[in-house]
């Protein structure tokens, strides 16, 4: 796992034990061991689940593809954004008009003026 040689380890044992002394090296290697279980365990989790994500996706859009659904034809290539009106039925391109100096909304002429009175 971290490619770490039989010579390598007992010079690793070696300084833990200066360090640590005889004392402490018993719970400070148990400690060791559970985090490395714990490491262990949440990369399988991750792993497990990064896979069944891509295999739902995977397995949906060939289900899809059987049955026919257009819309799974219509996807762009990969790296491509698709056009508005492509994602959102009923949306058009058109940029909206832009706001007034004072930044009142475009046809809304007298909102901001004094004296108007809004509903």
């Amino acid at each position: 796992m971290f490619n770490i040689g039989g010579g390598e380890l007992v010079v690793i044992a070696i300084i833990a034990l200066i360090v640590l002394g005889p004392e402490r090296l018993p719970s400070a290697a148990r400690e060791v061991g559970k985090a490395m279980t714990e490491l262990r365990s949440m990369s399988r989790g991750f792993k497990q689940e990064l896979t069944s994500a891509i295999d739902f996706t995977a397995e949906d859009e060939l289900e899809a593809f059987k049955r026919g659904d257009a819309h799974v034809a219509e996807r762009p290539p990969a790296g491509r954004v698709p056009p508005v009106e492509a994602v959102v039925p009923g949306a058009t391109a058109e940029p909206a008009p832009p706001a007034a100096a004072d930044g009142t909304p475009p046809g809304d002429d007298d909102a901001g003026s004094p004296g108007s009175v809004s509903a």
